[in-house]
């Protein structure tokens, strides 16, 4: 039967690194796409016999707006922070930098619920997107973070990547 409690509406707290990231705007939006090797034979043309999975990409995109140096670093992760205080982030390292090194704790929990039983987690998140900063007259300055899982091998087969659910 219909239950339409289960019907969810809302936005979503993003903690990284266990620091709260601030307001968002626009939604946050996680996928999930998993890619598959299809296998045939001669016999049977190109009709696939069996599909074998190959990899899996869990991913989190996170418009956030406030524009701090903290969340710039968040979006620049191989940036320094600089200057007394920290005040800026400086821009421009070595190329094979492993990113399993910059990687944390991602946490999506729906602002209107008590509990923590529809938590979206990414176990080893790192940010793998472009960033792009506008700066228009009629519109807030948005930066748009994607963060990307990575395996997490202290996890057992079926959880390397993250969880959907109650996360406590």
């Amino acid at each position: 039967m219909a239950d339409i409690n289960q019907v969810r509406v809302g936005v979503c707290s993003v903690t990284y690194n266990s620091v709260d990231l601030g307001l968002t705007k626009g939604g946050v939006t996680v996928s999930y796409e998993p890619t598959f090797h299809d296998i045939s034979v001669d016999q049977f043309g190109e009709t696939v016999i069996e599909s074998v999975l190959t990899g899996e990409k869990f991913t989190a995109k996170v418009p956030l707006t406030e524009s701090t140096i903290s969340n710039m670093k968040v979006a620049m992760p191989n940036s320094t922070f600089a200057g007394a205080g920290n005040k800026r982030i400086t821009l421009g390292k070595t190329s094979g930098t492993r990113q399993g090194a910059l990687s944390a704790l991602l946490v999506l929990h729906p602002q209107n619920e008590g509990t923590r039983v529809n938590d979206i987690v990414l176990y080893k998140a790192f940010v793998n997107s472009t960033v792009e900063l506008s700066h228009t007259v009629d519109g807030e300055k948005v930066i748009e973070v994607e963060f990307m899982a990575l395996i997490d091998a202290s996890k057992s087969d079926g959880n390397y990547l993250g969880m959907i659910g109650d996360s406590t």
